[in-house]
């Protein structure tokens, strides 16, 4: 009966480590095939607050997060929350039922806004398209560089979102760290259906993608808001965010300068 068990044994022990092997590999590959798409969105906000009916200083505040280039000419998507500080006001705001009492935000001006590549170089840019109930900030390059072709995720290439599936995000770390990108496979725990689609994801990276060990991209990690106030880091799908960069690429084409 001892020399059944040892084969069956040595089986089980083959298959517990090669699952994790591949997985390992699964990542590793997509880091190879995406990490230059995912790069620093940086920019200045000059926040102008009043407390008591009485203007403060202005204040610049440096924002640095992680952003996803959606398409060959730059376009890229993060998360409006993280690049815009009235969002979180508002938010604060809402979650202490509107009062009045405590500071008020009087303007936030947006200024030296870049976008950081996988090589260090700081491209200027420019907000093209917001979308406050979907949590979408889009940018795109300030100028045309003639041939220019920027490293992108495909969104057209969407992953099907399956609970306890296996899945994969990209990132970078901090500028402080040099910005390696980083890598982390993580589960589909939950998908909220309505109002509109939602993939809950067991680990999260606000402003990354999510892709399936295929390569295909289930969605972007974003802030999600209810009622005006955050509940949560959820992935919206690759096919809503394809829908809104269409229209992100027409205002882009409506403030393109002139040649």
């Amino acid at each position: 009966m001892k020399r059944l068990l040892l084969p069956c044994f040595a089986l089980g022990a083959t298959v517990a480590f090669a699952a994790p092997a591949a997985e390992a590999e699964a990542g590793r590959a997509l880091v190879k095939r995406h990490a230059d798409a995912i790069i620093g969105v940086e920019l200045v906000v000059t926040v102008k607050m009043k407390m008591n009916g009485q203007e403060l200083p202005p204040r610049d505040q440096p924002v640095e997060v992680n952003g996803t280039v959606i398409a060959a000419n730059g376009l890229t998507v993060t998360s409006l929350a993280g690049v815009d500080p009235r969002v979180m006001f508002e938010a604060a705001r809402a979650m202490q039922g509107g009062g009045q009492r405590g500071p008020e935000l009087v303007s936030a001006d947006f200024k030296e806004v870049k976008l950081r590549l996988a090589d260090g170089k700081e491209v200027p840019a420019k907000f093209v398209l917001k979308d406050a109930d979907l949590d979408l900030a889009f940018m795109a390059p300030e100028t045309d560089e003639p041939g220019r072709q920027f490293a992108h995720v495909d969104l057209n290439s969407a992953a099907e979102g399956t609970v306890l599936g296996q899945y994969f995000f990209v990132a970078r770390a901090s500028k402080s760290l040099q910005r390696v990108p980083l890598v982390r496979s993580t589960e589909l725990v939950g998908i909220v259906e309505k109002p509109r689609k939602l993939f809950l994801i067991s680990d999260q990276s606000v402003g990354s993608p999510v892709f399936d060990a295929a390569g295909r991209t289930l969605g972007i990690y974003l802030q999600h808001f209810a009622s005006g106030r955050p509940s949560g880091v959820v992935v919206l799908p690759a096919a809503d965010i394809a829908e809104m960069a269409k229209q992100a690429a027409a205002a882009q084409a409506a403030v393109k300068p002139a040649n």
